[in-house]
């Protein structure tokens, strides 16, 4: 049984242990998602399969916006839902508020997270030149 839930502070270091396997050059600190995890606008939601945490996604609410910070989900679990889950969450989290767009922005480079994105329904709205490092970010942009 999967179960989709806001995070709490002792499921951060799993979360960072995720971060620190699944990303390399952009990976946060367990300090900097600590930081968000107390600040008021952020919320961390977690997917959690028999007691296992396997997913996460690290989003800003600045009202009427929602801007995503973080997804990440274990390798093993990758391409079978889990991520397409957790955005469908945020989407409904998003209606129950009545905010109105749900920002991302995701290196040129990945296109397979650009891909994801782009069947979840968002659109490219700009790019960002040499924001990491020598690579483009792509500013999408999903209106709810």
């Amino acid at each position: 049984m999967c179960l989709i839930y806001e995070a709490e502070e002792k499921d951060l270091r799993i979360i960072s242990e995720l971060e620190r396997d699944l990303f390399f050059e952009e990976k946060w600190s367990y300090f900097q998602i600590l930081r968000e995890f107390k600040n008021d606008f952020s919320k961390i939601l977690v997917f959690k399969e028999k007691e296992e945490i396997i997913g996460y996604l690290i989003f800003r609410e600045i009202e009427p916006e929602i801007e995503i910070l973080k997804i990440g989900v274990r390798k093993e679990y990758q391409r079978k839902g889990v991520g397409t889950k957790l955005m469908q969450k945020l989407i409904e989290i998003a209606k129950e508020k009545n905010i109105s767009k749900i920002f991302l922005e995701v290196k040129a480079s990945n296109l397979s997270a650009y891909n994801f994105y782009k069947k979840l329904g968002f659109k490219e709205m700009y790019r960002r030149k040499n924001y990491y490092g020598n690579e483009e970010a792509i500013v999408m942009v999903k209106e709810i």
